[in-house]
This record gives structure tokens, C-alpha cells and sequence, in this order.
């Protein structure tokens, strides 16, 4: 039985434990707002999911004290950050887990898995748009490029970005970032805040050299029809992708390996995502050395 700590805010973690029962050998066993608030509770747990960390030393604590994380890829750590704590983990033996990917969003796993099994050949072209409301352009940048370099299983030579000010915001309200990958690959990715309130909108499409696979949310709404106006009625999508970030956790920590995504491919994404905002500033083509050394 793994036993675990949530921490962050109450609302967060009040969704997750209504996910807790169909996490098989897994109980959470702490409940905090912090690490700073745990005192004597650190013996009560094995390994900790961290809804938001704001400081990198917090997650340092917990590997120290023989904790296992999970932790979201959105987390703004700098590459050397990162870096410092995966090494932390696996000196340790500890499973450090990137959660939030959209590698386990029902809507993609069709595409997901047909890429597994060979069925669209080598991927060509990645295109991902992701457009909504109340966030910044860069917000969850990590999110997409992990999506892409998890298709590519590499990393790209290139990157390209353009920001932009469409409604003369004082932040850009649109972000368009292209990446070159070794063989001629590569990956479009445009992210837009300028839409009107309401739902945003996701899509993916995969062009590979024997086939193609397009997925998007389309709000993963069903319209149910009961004699008068008809009723939006949601999937639950996003909780089976959190659902699946908790089983893959747990299984990974009872089965002694490495977790779907692991600390390199979160540093992976933080690298790209450091070029891709390199560029953009610079509006000029910004390289990414793999595998190099980041000083914090």
C-alpha cells in the first residue's frame, strides 16, 4: 500500500480524493497546504503529490526525507532545478513523476497508441492548437511541447517562436512556435488567449509516412435530449486523465520503475520551452542542446 500526502490548496485536493477509490493500493494518509506544515507527519507517508510547487527547496525536503513525487509539469523550476532534483531522485531511488502531460487524455489515446504500434510509419508533422480564455500564451507551454517530444521520442535541433499582441495587451495574447526535428520532422504549435469568454479548445493531429490521426476535446460534452432544451452533459475527461497521473504513480512506485514521465522528459519540455521563449524574445531561431549541463 502506498500511503500518500497531498499537498496544496483544498479545493485541488478535494477533486483528487474523490478519485482516490479507484486507485488501486494507494490511501492518502496526509493533507497539507505545505511541506512547512507537515511537522511530525512526515513518517505517515511514502510519497507525496505536490499540486503546486511554488519553491524548488520544498521538493528538495521531501526527496531528502525518502519521498516519492509527483509533481505538475507546469511547475516554473529552471532546467539546472530540475536537473538537480531528478539526479536527487535517482540516487535515492525515488520515482519522480511529471503529472498534468495530456499523455493519458482519453481523446488521445487512439492516436497515442496507433503511433505505439507502428500503424502511421515515422511522424512528419505535429500540430497542436490550444486556444482559451483566462490564461496566459505560456501558461502550460510544457504541456504541449512534452506531447510533441513524446511523439518525436527526440529532441528538436531548432526552434522557432513569435509572440504576439493581438488585442494590445501588455502580455502576448498569442504564441506561435515551430520546431525542427533531425530526418525533416517537425511541430507547429499555436496557443491563443484572444478568444471570447467561455470553453477553450484543444486539438492534435499527427501526419505520419503511412498515416494520419487528428484528435481534439470538442469540449467532450454529450447532448442529452429530454423533451424540452437539450443538456450539455460533460464526459469527465479531465478526471480520467488525473485518475490516470495517480494510478501510473502508485503502480510505478510498487513496481520499483520508471514512471510514464519521468524527470528527463520534464526537463526535456522545461528546455524546449526556455528556447522557445529565447526566441520569441529575440525573434530569431534559438537551438537546443540535449543532454548538456544546466548550472542552477
Amino acid at each position: 500500500m502506498v500511503r500518500l500526502a497531498l499537498l496544496g490548496d483544498a479545493d485541488r485536493a478535494d477533486q483528487l480524493m474523490k478519485l482516490m477509490p479507484r486507485v488501486e493500493g494507494a490511501k492518502v494518509t496526509v493533507r497539507a497546504v505545505g511541506v512547512d506544515q507537515l511537522g511530525a507527519d512526515h513518517d505517515a507517508f511514502d510519497a507525496a503529490i505536490v499540486l503546486f510547487a511554488i519553491d524548488i527547496h520544498d521538493c528538495e525536503q521531501l526527496v531528502a526525507a525518502g519521498k516519492h513525487l509527483l509533481l505538475p509539469i507546469t511547475c516554473r523550476f529552471s532546467t539546472g532545478a530540475i536537473q538537480g532534483l531528478s539526479n536527487q531522485c535517482q540516487r535515492q531511488g525515488l520515482c519522480l513523476m511529471a503529472g498534468g502531460t495530456d499523455r493519458l487524455v482519453p481523446s488521445l489515446q487512439a492516436a497515442r497508441q496507433s503511433l505505439a504500434a507502428g500503424e502511421l510509419g515515422e511522424p512528419g508533422l505535429v500540430r497542436v492548437h490550444r486556444w482559451a480564455t483566462a490564461e496566459a500564451v505560456t501558461e502550460h507551454l510544457s504541456r504541449d511541447l512534452d506531447l510533441v517530444l513524446s511523439v518525436f521520442q527526440a529532441m528538436p535541433g531548432e526552434v522557432y517562436a513569435v509572440a504576439r499582441s493581438v488585442l494590445d495587451a501588455d502580455e502576448p495574447d498569442y504564441l506561435q512556435v515551430h520546431l525542427g526535428f533531425a530526418g525533416g520532422g517537425m511541430a507547429f504549435i499555436d496557443r491563443s488567449s484572444t478568444l471570447p469568454p467561455g470553453d477553450g479548445y484543444f486539438s492534435f493531429s499527427v501526419i505520419g509516412s503511412n498515416g494520419a490521426a487528428y484528435a481534439d476535446d470538442h469540449l467532450n460534452k454529450q447532448l442529452v435530449f429530454r423533451g424540452e432544451h437539450p443538456d450539455a452533459v460533460g464526459t469527465g475527461s479531465e478526471e480520467l486523465a488525473a485518475l490516470g497521473d495517480l494510478q501510473e504513480f502508485c503502480r510505478a512506485i510498487r513496481e520499483q520503475r520508471a514512471p510514464l514521465v519521468t524527470g528527463a522528459d520534464w526537463l526535456a519540455a522545461t528546455e524546449v520551452a526556455e528556447a522557445v521563449m529565447r526566441s520569441a524574445k529575440s525573434n530569431s531561431v534559438a537551438t537546443v542542446a540535449a543532454g548538456e549541463d544546466h548550472e542552477r
